[in-house]
């Protein structure tokens, strides 16, 4: 019984985190690394994986976003930059420095699979968002935080993944 409470209790303070990163990420385009390093160890707790496999999962999937985020950047700063001769874009990154702790966070609660997906489904809310913002002539920065939370919870709850997989 007494795990019981301690994932509930763990569950909420996740949850309420992610949608204060969120919030943060919204407001400022910056979140503290106090809230990073909350959603980091709270999600042990949460997950249903032993601690080594949560792990190894958290640098799996941060290790394929280091990757992926070096390649879009330099995409961006170093080819897209000359293209389009667009200085600004030198200085562009494809993710923030809290992105990446945040799905090392996701990837232990949900794993490699579910993970995956979670991104992509992110990745899709992003595109969303910033069409809109196109179209509004609003702020041309996206803050990909809001989209990794809303991503990670319809799979946490929905298991849409899994869904997927068992249809085909």
């Amino acid at each position: 019984m007494e795990f019981d409470i301690v994932w509930a209790v763990a569950l909420v303070v996740y949850i309420i985190n992610l949608l204060a990163l969120s919030f943060y990420d919204l407001k400022f385009r910056a979140v503290p690394d106090y809230l990073l390093l909350i959603a980091l160890i709270t999600s042990f707790f949460v997950t249903k994986f032993d601690f080594f496999e949560a792990l190894k999962n958290a640098f799996i999937c941060t290790g394929a976003i280091v990757l992926l985020n070096f390649i879009v950047t330099f995409y961006i700063q170093n080819i897209k930059s000359r293209i389009l001769k667009d200085e600004t874009l030198k200085t562009q990154t494809a993710l923030g420095e809290g992105d990446i702790p945040l799905i090392a966070s996701i990837g232990v609660v949900l794993g490699l699979q579910a993970t995956v997906f979670a991104i992509f489904l992110s990745a899709f809310i992003a595109i969303i968002h910033a069409i809109y913002l196109k179209f509004s002539k609003k702020e041309n920065e996206i803050p990909f935080i809001p989209s990794l939370v809303v991503g990670f919870f319809i799979e946490y709850f929905f298991s849409v993944s899994t869904m997927i997989k068992d249809f085909y």
